[in-house]
Parts: structure tokens; C-alpha cells; sequence
């Protein structure tokens, strides 16, 4: 009944997809155009392939070379909204479900030359003048179906539309990226594509408000916790840091964590004799609020450790080029 269930479910997105492709190939004045440059970062599947950080070091990098440049995020997390406004302060990151008025608001009110639109494939009402697509290495395309029987947002064929491809995480799913390759030159000879890492720089200790390196962390036990679309990667990273998880508690993507989780995941590390607990920046900006009012009750000793992570692109001039001139 569930597999049934989960079939007629993809059947019925699969025709909205269809429908809603053919309208704006039908009816392409529905595309409205920014008198700024649009740069799109998406994916085709669901969540874990580092758009955020991709994102926010586009908008950054543009910034650098002199563009006046706005982030336009729908803010379906707010972690990702947070994340992006203490990643870029002298950035304007406006959130809205209406991308063609955040386009207007960018350009009008701050000036905007070129506007970065975070998780921007599905979104075809904008018009942009680059598609940047996200791959994840380490799981591409999961098993090859749609949501909810897969994890594909579109067709793979829809691809197509995409100008450029990142295969982010490839320094851990390496053994996938030449078969990833193969697949998008075939949908799209010609295709343009970039690796890109997500480089542990170092952990920052919340608690006590004091840098930890990566060496210090090396050969010890600790605890991972965290609410994101790849877990596997985050764990992995921690694993190649030499870093042995005791126990590795998983909510679901943007999961508003409770002081109930917390205490339940500490009891867990008590009662393992861990004292070290590694989340990503993305899970502390949803734990922080619930750290705030005093729930953390257990371990008082404990280091809670946020692992920063720096997105790097391979042949990133190269790639920068391409996106100061779309």
C-alpha cells in the first residue's frame, strides 16, 4: 500500500511538472526579466548539496570585484535565511516567495547590478542569465526517481536548461564524480563543469567563545549532531578528520530542534562518557535559541563544536569569469 501510496503520489508531481513546463514553453511571457543580471543556484534533488555555501561565496566574490549584488532566498528555513545575513552583513539578502518583486526590491532600493537567486532551478517565473546546478557527489541522483519515491525534483533530462554545473563534496564522494561527468555530458554535450570541496577550516567552541583547530580535535571521540539534507557528508568530513563518532543522532532537514532533543541527545553522550559534540553552522543558528534558555542541562563540561566549512571551487577563476560576464 505504501509503495502504491508513494507511486501515484510521483505520477501526480511528474504530470504538475509536465504542465507547468509546457505553460511557460506555451506561454513564455510569463518570464519576467530583472534589469539586473540573475545568476540562479539550485539542484535537481532534494537538499545536501551545499547551494548556501555556494551562494553565499558567489555573492561575496561578486561583491569583491566591485557588483553591487543582492541574494534573493524564498527563506523556506530560517537557518538558511540566518546563515546567509551573518555569512554576508554588508550584503542584502531579501526573503520572499515572490521572486520577481524581491528582483524589484533589489534593484530599487539597493541599487543592484547583479542578484544571486538561492535555490533558483525550479523557479522559472525569473528570468536568469546563468543556471547554476549543484550536484552532490556523494549521493547524484539517489535512485533515479522523483519525490517522494526518489529524491529528484525534476526529470534528469530537465538538466537541459542548466548553463553550468558544480559537483560540490568532491573531495568525498570521488569515486562518483567521472560517472557524474559521463551522465551530464550526455543530457548536455559540451556541458560546463566545476568540482568544488567543502574544506574544514576549524571548529568553533559556542560555549566558550574560542577558536579549536582541526589538530586538537584529531584522535579524540566525539558525538555528531545535526538536521540536514546530507548527514552522511557531515559525518564522513568529521570521520577523514580523524575524529572517531561515538554516536551520530539525525533529524530531518531543518528540524526546529527542542530542548527535548537536546536533552535525550545528551543523555545519550553521558551516558557513552562523550564530552565532545560536533554539529555544523547550519544546526547551531536553529540550537542556539534553544541553548538560550538554558537547555543544555546536561555535561557542563561539554564542548559543543561547530565545524566551519570553506567552499572551494576548483579552477575558480575560471568559474568566476564565467559568472562576473553571464
Amino acid at each position: 500500500m505504501k509503495k502504491f501510496l508513494s507511486s501515484t503520489l510521483t505520477s501526480f508531481y511528474h504530470f504538475g511538472l509536465w504542465l507547468d513546463e509546457t505553460l511557460y514553453r506555451l506561454f513564455p511571457g510569463r518570464i519576467r526579466k530583472s534589469q539586473a543580471k540573475v545568476i540562479s543556484v539550485g539542484n535537481i534533488t532534494w537538499g545536501g548539496t551545499g547551494k548556501t555555501p555556494l551562494v553565499t561565496k558567489l555573492a561575496r566574490d561578486l561583491a569583491y570585484y566591485g557588483k553591487k549584488v543582492a541574494v534573493l532566498i524564498r527563506g523556506y528555513g530560517r537557518d538558511e535565511v540566518e546563515e546567509l545575513r551573518r555569512s554576508l552583513p554588508n550584503i542584502p539578502v531579501i526573503v520572499g516567495r515572490d521572486r520577481v518583486r524581491s528582483a524589484k526590491t533589489a534593484v530599487q532600493k539597493y541599487g543592484a547590478e547583479i542578484l544571486v537567486l538561492d535555490d533558483g532551478f525550479q523557479h522559472r517565473r525569473l528570468h536568469r542569465d546563468l543556471d547554476i546546478v549543484n550536484i552532490n557527489t556523494t549521493l547524484p541522483f539517489g535512485n533515479g526517481k522523483l519525490i517522494p519515491a526518489g529524491i529528484l525534483r525534476e526529470p534528469l533530462e530537465n538538466l537541459k536548461r542548466a548553463h553550468l554545473f558544480v559537483l560540490t563534496k568532491s573531495n568525498i564522494g570521488a569515486k562518483n564524480v567521472q560517472g557524474v561527468r559521463q551522465k551530464l555530458q550526455e543530457l548536455k554535450p559540451n556541458a560546463l563543469i566545476f568540482e568544488a570541496s567543502h574544506k574544514p577550516m576549524r571548529f568553533w567552541d559556542a560555549r566558550r567563545s574560542r577558536t579549536v583547530t582541526l589538530g586538537e580535535m584529531r584522535g579524540r571521540k566525539a558525538s555528531t549532531l545535526c538536521a540536514i539534507g546530507d548527514p552522511y557528508s557531515f559525518e564522513k568530513t568529521v570521520e577523514n578528520l580523524g575524529i572517531e563518532i561515538a554516536f551520530a543522532a539525525r533529524f530531518d532537514d531543518h528540524h526546529p530542534y527542542t530542548r527535548k532533543d537536546l536533552t535525550n541527545f545528551l543523555q545519550e553522550c553521558r551516558r557513552l562518557s562523550v564530552t565532545d559534540v560536533v554539529t555544523t553552522e547550519k544546526d547551531y543558528i536553529r540550537i542556539e535559541p534553544v541553548i538560550s534558555k538554558g537547555a543544555w542541562p546536561e555535561l557542563d563540561g561539554s564542548n559543543l563544536l561547530t565545524l566551519q566549512i570553506e567552499f572551494q571551487i576548483h579552477d575558480e577563476e575560471d568559474f568566476l569569469r564565467r559568472c562576473l560576464n553571464p
